[in-house]
């Protein structure tokens, strides 16, 4: 009976050890759906829907904020998710959306980790582990 619960117990800690260390897949496109738990404004005719897209062979990270194209690097190791410096195009748009694309920018800058929500939905969240951003597969 010792050696039984002595198995279990390790294949538990095993268990625990690689679900943390397991790195959460973000490859590919994203649409954005909530920034700091609110949803975006209504898209006008002709404009793009924000979407971030993760390119892991190269580590780069492109995405349109509804207004402008933007360009970063990021590294990913378990959840922990670090962006570079964004690079962004500066057109002009709707008030709106450009307070939208504010929100989207600042939330990339505090995003810290990474968390799947389900098999279609991750969340970006900050330091605290609260969601900065919520994002559908495309």
């Amino acid at each position: 009976m010792k050696k039984i619960l002595t198995l279990a117990a390790m294949s538990a800690g095993i268990f625990v050890i690689s679900s943390c260390c397991r790195t959460t897949d973000i490859a590919g496109e994203w649409t954005v759906n909530e920034v700091n738990g609110e949803t975006l404004p209504v898209l006008l005719e002709g404009q793009k829907v924000p979407f971030l897209s993760f390119d892991p062979a190269e580590g780069k990270l492109h995405g349109n904020t509804g207004v402008n194209i933007i360009n970063s690097t990021y590294t990913i190791k378990g959840n922990k998710l670090e962006l570079g410096p964004a690079m962004s195009t500066m057109m002009a748009g709707p008030q709106e959306w450009m307070e939208a694309e504010s929100e989207i920018l600042a939330a990339l800058d505090n995003a810290r980790t990474v968390k799947s929500v389900d098999e279609t939905t991750i969340e970006l969240c900050d330091s605290t582990g609260a969601a900065v951003l919520s994002l559908v597969r495309k």
